[in-house]
């Protein structure tokens, strides 16, 4: 079943990217969790992320009606989990943990140079997995902005590594 979902929920999720106008050259992470019903339909959507400040809040997945012409399993129903994560540095994050019972479905990671002004200066994609892809890429963090330097003395150039991972699982509805 989520083999067939992804693809058209991946479409139709809102993009985290859009919640935070300046993202932290510190780490961080941020997930919207999709829920589907057992007709194909999305239930339920859910947006967390580690800024303190921010509590988890629903979220609205626009055009996901229609969805169920792929379902194969009428009495299942479907949680997939959109995550991106921060990690500065110039050392690649280890491989990212996710619950046992969650299947992933796509993950890439990208290297990334930062400018003082807080533009993307530099991508680089340097691993890939799962079976479904990833639909963020290069082109949409080079859109992304983050914290510009504080001071004149700070690096012209920062380094760090943005995960994007999709991952989920079904469970059969009585």
């Amino acid at each position: 079943m989520l083999r067939w979902i992804v693809p058209l929920v991946m479409m139709a999720a809102p993009a985290a990217a859009a919640t935070t106008p300046s993202l932290s050259t510190g780490a961080w992470w941020e997930k919207i969790t999709v829920t589907m019903t057992k007709d194909g339909k999305a239930q339920g959507c859910r947006y967390e992320t580690s800024q303190t400040s921010a509590a988890a809040k629903d979220c609205q997945v626009v055009g996901a009606d229609g969805l169920a012409a792929k379902a194969e399993a009428k009495d299942q129903f479907a949680r997939i989990t959109f995550e991106r994560r921060f990690t500065p540095g110039g050392a690649q994050p280890s491989e990212a943990a996710i619950d046992p019972g969650d299947k992933l479905l796509g993950q890439q990671v990208m290297a990334l140079a930062i400018d003082d002004a807080g533009k993307v200066s530099g991508c680089r994609i340097v691993a890939t997995s799962g079976e479904t892809g990833v639909a963020y890429g290069c082109n949409e963090v080079a859109a992304e902005h983050f914290e510009a330097s504080a001071s004149s003395n700070s690096p012209p150039r920062r380094e760090g590594y943005m995960t994007i991972l999709v991952y989920g699982h079904t469970e059969h509805v009585v």
